[in-house]
């Protein structure tokens, strides 16, 4: 077990082995700064029959029954979606049933998971999986594009989104409502627009994200946009009552009117306040009345990375190439720490935040508590020349039936399954 205590003996073995040659390099190795940079993994799986591939892509991590599915090849132009035990990184089951061309991409980067059954949206093409045995629960060509985004509601139905042409002849983005055993979508909301100007390229607006609450699936928030000129436009909060088809509030404007970008990644809910990341800020607004509590402002966006709320933090990696940790009750800074750009989605676990860093292609974690980074993990040290950790979903899985407490995060060539740093 990788603990706290065997640091003083690593360091002595990282001094040693910067005289050694490479086959001398011991598999556990850590930095002058006490970051550990190789790791011996638990288990490792050829993705691609051990060539590099550009391959498919899921942007967060989906678990079932304490295994993980991940995207794999079978030859160069064949994309799977592949159940492996978490324990081995033995195959459970494959899935390839997608509509031609075969070559298309698996990139899922929302998905909806009820119970045994997973789907998610590209384009026309709507997939159900059944994660019991990888077969093709429904699969639908639509008539008109779907945005990728999908939010979970209740029972088996989610959320998600398409652009029509409304009375005025102009595009608005409309939600749907979907039910995942049978795959038919409906419309459910229209924004109240007040469509004073249309965009350039004929859009009104219209809603981004729907969230319901915690304490009442009823009420949604709806988060929802403007166009205003010169590619700004104003984002917008309304509080939204299903049962009556009523707004609560609406029209609660996030920020300052925004240029070429948005509200990237879904507000997040946690009490009586919800948080979002709009452009380089994240605010935080009463999900009473929608009023704004505080606003921080970065120099960069978290279009990737995103932000999440653990342990009572945001732990919010920015564009800038740092990780901040705020006080979620007024915004202020508790730490930062020098990380990389353009990463994957964050996973945590035991306090400690993982991702895979898209500037350094290294496997970081920090931990969440003193803002330390314990993991640069630099793929090439585990015998891939070349090689970086994608910017897929990183997993962790939890201590079971005397099993330590795991991370999988994957290459261009292999998974790789490391145990989780304590």
């Amino acid at each position: 077990m990788f603990v706290k205590t065997i640091l003083t003996i690593l360091i002595s073995s990282f001094f040693l082995a910067t005289s050694c040659s490479k086959e001398e390099t011991p598999e556990s190795q850590i930095d002058s700064n006490g970051v550990f940079v190789s790791l011996p993994f638990l288990w490792k799986k050829s993705l691609h029959y051990g060539q590099p591939v550009s391959n498919s892509y899921t942007n967060s991590p989906i678990y079932y029954n304490g295994n993980i599915v991940i995207n794999t090849t079978n030859s160069g132009t064949n994309r799977k979606l592949t159940m492996i035990n978490s324990n081995n990184g033995e195959t459970i089951w494959d899935w390839d049933d997608r509509y031609q061309p075969a070559t298309e991409y698996i990139d899922i980067s929302y998905f909806h998971q009820n119970n045994n059954l997973l789907t998610w949206q590209t384009g026309k093409r709507s997939y159900c999986v059944n994660l019991d045995n990888g077969t093709t629960h429904w699969k639908v060509m639509r008539n008109s594009y779907f945005d990728v985004r999908i939010q979970p509601y209740q029972n088996q139905d989610y959320f998600t989104y398409s652009t029509v042409v409304n009375s005025g002849g102009n595009k608005e983005q409309i939600a749907y409502k979907g039910n995942i055993q049978t795959g038919l979508q409906t419309e459910f909301l229209r924004a109240n627009l007040s469509s004073t100007f249309v965009s350039p390229d004929d859009y009104a607006g219209g809603i981004i994200y729907v969230n319901k609450t915690p304490t009442n699936q009823n009420l949604l928030l709806i988060t929802y946009y403007e166009p205003l000129p010169n590619w700004y436009f104003n984002t917008f909060y309304g509080l939204y009552n299903n049962e009556t088809g009523d707004w609560i509030w609406e029209r609660k404007l996030l920020a300052t009117p925004q240029q070429s970008s948005g509200v990237n990644t879904p507000p997040i809910i946690s009490g009586n306040k919800v948080y979002a990341a709009i452009s380089n800020s994240i605010v935080c607004h009463d999900l009473s009345n929608g009023n704004k509590l505080w606003q921080k402002d970065f120099n960069g966006d978290f279009m990737f990375s995103g932000f999440i709320i653990e342990d009572n933090k945001i732990i919010a990696n920015c564009e800038d190439t740092y990780t901040y940790c705020l006080n979620p009750e007024n915004g202020s800074e508790l730490w930062k720490v020098q990380s990389a750009g353009t990463s994957s989605r964050m996973s945590y676990l035991n306090g400690i935040v993982y991702f895979a860093g898209g500037s350094t292609e290294k496997l970081h974690a920090i931990d969440i508590n003193t803002g330390k980074t314990v993991w640069k993990i630099d793929v090439n040290k585990l015998g891939e020349q070349g090689g970086a950790f994608k910017r897929n979903g990183i997993y962790v899985l939890p201590a079971l039936n005397g099993k330590p407490l795991r991370v999988v995060a994957l290459s261009n060539i292999n998974a790789y399954c490391f145990e989780a740093y304590q």
